[in-house]
């Protein structure tokens, strides 16, 4: 029967057909037969490889708990989204007064009443589906805040405003604010739909004048007190953010913060909860004006407290009066800066001299310091290495770069040889198949003959013969000589290592290329794969087409030489291992390779961060992680040292700084992951060095937070900076010195002002990773002091900081670098090395502290301009110390000639090339006791006379008459100095 005033409708039914029924049922029935197959494939082969690759490399529970934390988040929240949107859109839907689709049935045509409601609910139904998986997608990513979130640990320090835990900041408030972000997404996205359903029902309904029907209305209604009450919690969270605000000039809640927008803050919650309860208020009394005016109240109070009241006070209030106010927080800003980037033990030795109190005896004191004074450059020694000892062109002494470049991959460590600690250079002979010839590049060949680089070469940082290299480590196989024969190499072959290194597939019945022949030996060397890293695939059909299809290599379907022990190793760059075993560290971005002294193994070192962006009041840096991406940070540990084996990928994670609340955090969600740094052999734990990245920032960081009174902090009077690298050519950019590793002994440890508790003094000489520091913006001037970061136990990490008295001026290293190019007898010299075809630059300059004075030590290489390969020769060794510099053959020769009575030791060191360079390149032995501006003279008139007899064949003759008469000046001036007639 019929409502009143509403037509009746007479519907005929037709027998529907069983053919459109059975085509449904297979068109069904196949698309879910493929979309099965598509998560397979998409799905499962990915997680069970990926879980035998975890298996593989002992850490499954990283596998385990990221899944099932990923899956638990993903279901929840898709959950949660299909719920309120579904429900909302259900309950407008529903709502609906029957009338309407009795009306829209009559627009429409001839249907059943309750079909289009049925069908607009499968459409939401649809529809929420698909909006809820992302929602999912967007939650599982997630997982890593949750699990902090869950697992979090103090750090036992509150924040002076709110009085919390700083690990509330760090682990809990990230995962609020992405539950905050979603439920305001949700409510909106639902709200959006119920308006969109209403209007639509006003418009079907040929009325489109007006507001929102009442079916509409009353879920429209709920969802903004939800909206209000999700906004609300929002804005305390802000309230935490103020502890973040960065406001020019600190960091962290200022005056106008605490005085002002936190006043703001409370009454937008207040006005926000007040509009939620009007909001549900209006549901029983149909008052909208209520939550309307507290709405309203809310938006004026966000301008007028929360943006124009608090930037008058900063006008009229703080800025007249910025300091006075700002005090407190200025201090805050400073203490918790140091805390964050673990500065706030920091050595400080005041008032180190920087001294000319150098001579012969303090010298020979520091031998160990001058026998380790880097002067191979990185960049130079690749080249040499590259053209000298990688024999074959598929080998290669780089790394590849996550942006695709290649830079050359020569690492700094020392060694104890002969009870004398080395500083060394060492490089791993890596393999680059894609370099092999076009020929050559087969399938069989890239898999499963070229599968492993062979070898390093060591050399000793100072060394040279003939302006080449004087090498510990060198040849196939790789053997050990001079001071190093001791070292021995127990699996030379790399499997793993810093190139582009693909799948290779190991311990099948075909040999691999192990290394070339080399001198007698005319035979290639082969070798079988010995190691127990890798996945084991065998003969199993089963595991063939899961990495046929996860590699997309299906050649292996179709090989025959696979035995049943046949594996794939796979993830092959060290970084990518850690990254997945670890993937909450940040890797430092100079892994290096150490020689285990125990088993001979190589090693790879990975220097691991725990960073956090929410340390309350703590400034903010960028970690840059690669040529392509940087990190924003505002705390920063370097607590995890990771290994990996060169040979059989076994990744290690060690412990480094168990006091680290993240790292705790960590342990608790991956139990077992990190081993007790006592479990590394005290052999390796010798080797294991500041890393560059965190000194960087910690210098950076310092320069500007090393003064206790807010009121210097303020003026800014005190700031430092890193000193410019000084240019070799004018064509360089600027740019910011690099931080260098130095042996040496640090002096005045036992006295000086400290920031700590006294400690012993060091005796003899250990290995730090030091930097000058310059004034702000006069990095190409004087230096005022110098950091240092020790790396020896028992006091790694410790930080040392050495300034100079205040009315001491101290050349920096671009002064230093333009007196050398200006010096005339230096210059000439210059000149002559760079003429014929060659190029003469200078490598980095290293400012090295002896004792109490410092000196100057640059290496100076030349090349060959017209080879495609140019080969690098060490040819000189400048020396600079006070007012005079020196350039010699040698550093103990540039000494000599500093110090009459230092006697230089006999050690293969760089002579002068033989080339057009060479001319004006002899060097002057030390005669007797000359007082040191003799020698000066001496080296004067040499280089003087080298270059009127080049001028001479050269046929400028104007040149030369020019020189012979500075030539003529200066033995006369020599007479006069030694009292000749």
């Amino acid at each position: 029967m019929a409502r009143p005033h509403e037509p009746e409708i007479i519907v005929l039914h037709e027998q529907p057909s069983a053919f459109p029924r059975r085509l449904g049922l297979i068109f069904l029935i196949a698309f879910l037969v493929l979309f099965g197959l598509f998560l397979v494939l998409h799905n499962f082969v990915p997680i069970y490889t990926d879980w035998l690759w975890f298996r593989e490399v002992g850490y499954p529970q990283v596998f385990f708990t990221e899944v099932i934390s990923k899956s638990l988040l993903y279901f929840a929240a898709a959950f949660l989204f299909f719920v309120i949107f579904f429900t909302s859109v259900v309950v407008t839907i529903n709502s609906t007064p029957d009338v309407f689709w009795s009306q829209l049935v009559q627009r429409l045509g001839s249907s059943q009443k309750p079909v289009l409601p049925r069908l607009l609910r499968r459409i939401a139904f649809v529809v929420a589906l698909i909006l809820c998986l992302w929602a999912g997608r967007s939650a599982s990513d997630e997982w890593n805040d949750w699990l902090l979130f869950t697992h979090g640990m103090p750090f036992h320090q509150l924040d002076p405003l709110y009085h919390k835990d700083i690990g509330f900041y760090v682990f809990q408030l990230p995962f609020l604010s992405y539950l905050q972000g979603f439920f305001m997404i949700t409510f909106l996205v639902a709200l959006a739909a119920v308006i969109g359903i209403g209007y639509l029902e006003r418009a079907l309904n040929a009325r489109p004048e007006g507001g929102l029907p009442q079916s509409a209305l009353r879920p429209a209604i709920v969802l903004i007190a939800l909206l209000a009450l999700t906004q609300a919690f929002g804005t305390q969270l802000g309230a935490y953010g103020l502890l973040q605000h960065d406001n020019g000039i600190f960091v962290g809640a200022d005056y106008v913060d605490v005085h002002y927008r936190l006043f703001a803050i409370h009454v937008e919650i207040v006005l926000l909860i007040i509009t939620a309860v009007t909001c549900l208020m209006a549901l029983k009394t149909w008052r909208l004006k209520p939550a309307i005016w507290s709405g309203g109240a809310w938006l004026a109070a966000t301008i007028l407290l929360g943006g124009v009241v608090p930037q008058a006070a900063q006008t009229l209030q703080v800025a007249p009066n910025q300091f006075g106010l700002e005090r407190p927080y200025i201090q805050r800003n400073i203490q918790f800066t140091r805390s964050a980037y673990g500065l706030e033990h920091v050595l400080q030795v005041n008032n180190f001299p920087a001294a000319l109190s150098l001579n012969a005896s303090v010298l020979e004191k520091n031998r160990a310091t001058l026998d380790n004074v880097r002067l191979w450059d990185y960049k130079y020694l690749a080249k040499v290495y590259q053209q000298i000892q990688a024999i074959k062109p598929y080998y290669r002494f780089e790394a590849l770069l996550p942006n695709g470049d290649r830079v050359p991959n020569i690492d700094i460590d020392r060694y104890l040889f002969q009870g004398h600690l080395r500083q060394v250079m060492l490089a791993a002979r890596e393999m680059d198949v894609d370099a092999l010839p076009e020929s050559a590049q087969t399938w069989q060949n890239r898999r499963l003959s070229y599968t492993h680089g062979y070898g390093v070469v060591m050399s000793p940082v100072n060394q040279a013969v003939d302006g080449d290299p004087v090498y510990l480590i060198e040849g196939f196989p790789p053997k050990a000589t001079g001071e190093a024969a001791g070292l021995t190499i127990a699996h030379p072959q790399i499997y793993y290592g810093m190139l582009d290194y693909r799948p290779v597939y190991v311990d099948t019945q075909q040999p691999e290329f192990d290394y070339p022949a080399t001198g007698n030996d005319d035979q290639d060397h082969y070798a079988f794969y010995q190691g127990h890293g890798g996945i084991r695939i065998g003969n199993s059909l089963f595991r063939k087409l899961l990495f046929a299809y996860r590699l997309n290599d299906w050649n292996l379907l179709l090989i025959h030489s696979l035995t049943p022990n046949t594996r794939v190793l796979w993830r092959r760059d060290i970084r990518e291992r850690v990254q997945l075993v670890a993937p909450f560290l940040q890797q430092d971005t100079d892994p290096y390779l150490v020689i285990d002294p125990d088993n001979g193994h190589l090693v790879w070192v990975i220097d691991g961060y725990t960073l956090s962006d929410r340390y309350p009041y703590a400034t903010p840096r960028q970690l840059a992680v690669n040529p392509l991406t940087t990190e924003t940070l505002n705390y920063i540990r370097n607590s995890v040292k990771a290994t990996v084996d060169a040979y059989s990928g076994r990744v290690n994670l060690y412990l480094a700084d168990p006091s680290d609340p993240i790292a705790q955090a960590y342990s608790r969600i991956f139990p077992g992951i990190f081993h007790p740094l006592s479990d590394l052999s005290p052999a390796m734990r010798a080797h294991l060095r500041y890393p560059e990245d965190l000194f960087r920032i910690q210098r950076a960081i310092y320069a500007v937070y090393h003064v206790d009174d807010p009121r210097v902090f303020y003026l800014r009077e005190d700031v430092w900076a890193v000193p410019d690298e000084p240019l070799s050519t004018m064509d360089q950019q600027p740019r910011e010195m690099e931080p260098y590793y130095v042996v040496m002994h640090l002096p005045d440890l036992g006295a000086g002002n400290r920031s700590t508790k006294p400690t012993q003094s060091s005796r003899g000489e250990e290995f730090v990773l030091m930097s000058p520091l310059s004034p702000i913006r006069r990095e190409d001037q004087n230096i005022l002091g110098w950091m240092c970061a020790r790396c020896d136990p028992p006091h790694y990490g410790q930080l040392v900081l050495y300034r100079f008295p205040q009315q001491v001026s101290v050349l920096g290293p671009t002064q230093v670098l333009q007196r050398i190019n200006s010096d005339p007898v230096i210059s000439p010299q210059l000149s002559l090395l760079r003429a014929g075809g060659s190029t003469a630059e200078f490598g980095n300059l290293l400012v090295i502290p002896i004792d109490h004075s410092l000196l100057y030590i640059a290496p100076l290489y030349v090349e060959a301009t017209s080879n495609v390969n140019r080969l690098p020769k060490l040819a000189k060794v400048v020396v600079a110390y006070g007012d005079q510099e020196v350039m010699a053959n040698s550093l103990d020769q540039g000494l000599a000639l500093l110090f009459p009575s230092y006697s230089a030791e006999s050690r293969p060191m760089p002579s002068a090339p033989s080339s057009n360079a060479s001319t004006g390149t002899t060097p002057i032995k030390p005669a007797g006791n000359l007082a040191p501006e003799v020698r000066l003279l001496i080296q004067k008139a040499s280089a003087l006379f080298n270059t009127s007899q080049q001028q001479l064949r050269q046929g400028d003759f104007a040149g030369y008459g020019q020189t012979m008469k500075q030539l003529q000046e200066t033995l006369t001036q020599l007479k006069r100095t030694v009292g000749v007639p």
